[in-house]
């Protein structure tokens, strides 16, 4: 059986429908407590990508309301959590694709421009001699954005997200000891993208890229 939610799942929860107030009591208490764990995460996540709350919200809803219409599927699910996770970044994936199509210049600035505000985290991370270089976070944002899959969730999560690798592994649906792999993957990878830029700058000259 597999962790991916189904084609239909994506086109219900990228319909775009009203925005409720709270999720209905008479759903399953279990579909309400998954709701009440994991919405601010997703909340998160979503405006990381799309810089935009009410956009990030209505998203978010819509996929807990197809959720809550295939609560029977999703909970025959070997990992519930990851396969709620797997529907939600489909659904942030569209939305952003669609404005890559609409507002490309404006949906990458909004990235960045998140990134940046909290660029010292990550670099801190990274190198801590780059701390404070704005032209550094924007390299760090395209790199994030250009990361694989999991290795950009985790990323978005921990750094954006400000969450602990056991909150990112339970709404992720994943082993915290896999998180902790991710995050190693992605340092990796992100030094190995700016390992350029210093080796230019130590050398007195700049990237002209």
């Amino acid at each position: 059986m597999s962790d991916s939610p189904p084609a239909d799942a994506a086109d219900a929860a990228g319909t775009r429908a009203p925005n409720p107030a709270a999720i209905p009591a008479e759903l399953p208490i279990a579909f309400v407590g998954f709701h009440d764990l994991h919405a601010q995460r997703y909340m998160d996540y979503a405006f990381a990508h799309l810089g935009d709350a009410d956009v990030a919200s209505e998203l978010v809803e819509d996929v807990f309301l197809a959720l809550a219409g295939a609560w029977e599927r999703v909970v025959c699910q070997p990992r519930p959590a990851a396969y709620a996770w797997a529907l939600l970044r489909r659904v942030v994936e569209t939305e952003c694709d669609w404005r890559r199509q609409q507002l490309a210049l404006i949906e990458e600035a909004a990235f960045a421009y998140a990134l940046i505000k909290r660029a010292e985290r990550v670099l801190e991370e990274i190198d801590q001699s780059m701390v404070g270089d704005l032209e550094v976070g924007i390299s760090v944002a395209r790199a994030i954005q250009d990361l694989p899959g999991r290795q950009h969730d985790v990323v978005v999560l921990r750094f954006l997200g400000c969450y602990e690798p056991p909150q990112i592994a339970e709404v992720m649906g994943i082993e915290e000891g896999t998180v902790r792999s991710l995050i190693s993957q992605a340092r990796t990878r992100l030094r190995g993208r700016l390992a350029p830029r210093r080796t230019l700058e130590s050398d007195g000259t700049t990237d002209e890229e």
